[in-house]
């Protein structure tokens, strides 16, 4: 694909030598179209003035593989009557670096913006901005567009494993399927954070069809463990490959078990908040057997909160317990994302977490 490139842009050179020894001059200019020379007339008021125009506003990368950076060059000429500076150039994503060789040209000076493209992380049809600003009157602002179809060189899919709710002293399985591109791809190992709760196990699928080709498949599969404490749990599974290009990956496993205890509602949101805000929040602790407990401490660590937590039976036999928490947003926090640790005096249940989520923000 860079060779293709490469002769197309020496194509493109050399359609300009040779309108330039022809001398042709034109009294209109296509946008799409790079002059030899400065117009032979000019717009009313645009005398003495910068003109930008590329040879194409769209680079194609075409097929690529996630792990390789891909090199594209944007021509362009300032076919204006006087000098051009490029103020500025703005990127879309932080995956697409543009270079100057530097920032002004004179009328009819030739000049190259050279982009970086960085497809790791990606997946699918990408298609990037890049903004050029000048000086100019006449083109005070460019955009130019790279495009890809970026293919992982290892697919992991999918990439977050939630369980259905998991009943105490039960067991569910759930699987990562990791497919690879050379002929002997296989996963070689799999671990997980938290083996008191999940086992892992890996097996070679050999050859399948995925998405219209033909690869090479590993299964990954997670199994909650029967004897797992009741609480939300959350894990990493670390995935090693026999592919050195992408020889490790992760992904996310999720379970919540499920015993006597349950909280109500599952989750604390603060939903959207600035700072200053007060709030007022609670939810409730309970036996589903209505067996009485004690509910002994509720505690969390956030920086972007300043509360109180209080917490007390709801009901004369203490199957039921209320926690409120109140105060004030004086910190910002866009992902506000923390756990509640509650702890009560049930075997096995002696710990549970709640998380409380959502968006603070400075105003």
């Amino acid at each position: 694909m860079k060779n293709r490139f490469k002769s197309m842009l020496l194509m493109s050179m050399g359609s300009m030598t040779l309108l330039a020894s022809t001398g042709l001059a034109q009294s209109s200019m296509n946008r799409d179209d790079l002059s030899p020379e400065a117009p032979a007339i000019m717009q009313p008021g645009l005398e003495n003035k910068g003109n930008l125009v590329f040879s194409s506003k769209t680079q194609d990368a075409g097929e690529i593989f996630d792990q390789d950076d891909v090199k594209l060059s944007y021509l362009f000429r300032n076919t204006g009557a006087g000098p051009l500076t490029i103020t500025q150039v703005k990127t879309s994503c932080g995956c697409t670096v543009p270079e100057l060789a530097k920032k002004t040209y004179m009328p009819g000076e030739t000049g190259t913006l050279d982009v970086t493209f960085d497809p790791k992380g990606k997946s699918g049809t990408i298609a990037r901005n890049i903004t050029i600003f000048t000086d100019s009157e006449s083109t005070p602002s460019e955009t130019l567009i790279v495009r890809a179809l970026v293919k992982p060189i290892v697919v992991m899919d999918p990439k977050i494993v939630p369980f259905e709710a998991v009943e105490k002293g039960q067991s569910a399985t759930k699987e990562f399927k990791i497919y690879g591109r050379t002929d002997d791809f296989k996963v070689t190992r799999a671990t997980v954070g938290n083996p008191e709760v999940f086992d892992v196990e890996v097996e070679d699928m050999g050859e399948t069809e995925y998405k219209g080709e033909t690869l090479r498949m590993s299964i990954v599969r997670v199994t909650v463990r029967p004897n797992a404490r009741p609480d939300n749990h959350r894990a990493d599974v670390t995935i090693r490959t026999n592919d050195e290009r992408r020889s490790i990956m992760s992904g996310t496993v999720i379970a919540r078990v499920l015993g006597d205890l349950k909280l109500d509602p599952v989750r604390v949101t603060m939903g959207r908040m600035i700072v200053g805000d007060t709030f007022e929040k609670e939810f409730h602790v309970v036996s589903k057997s209505g067996k009485p407990f004690a509910l002994e401490s509720v505690a969390f660590n956030t920086i972007a909160l300043e509360s109180e937590t209080t917490f007390e039976p709801a009901n004369e036999e203490k199957s039921d317990w209320i926690v409120k928490i109140s105060g004030t947003v004086v910190a910002p926090a866009p992902r506000f994302n923390t756990p509640i640790r509650i702890i009560t005096d049930v075997e096995d249940e002696s710990e549970l977490t709640m998380q409380m989520y959502g968006q603070l923000r400075a105003q």
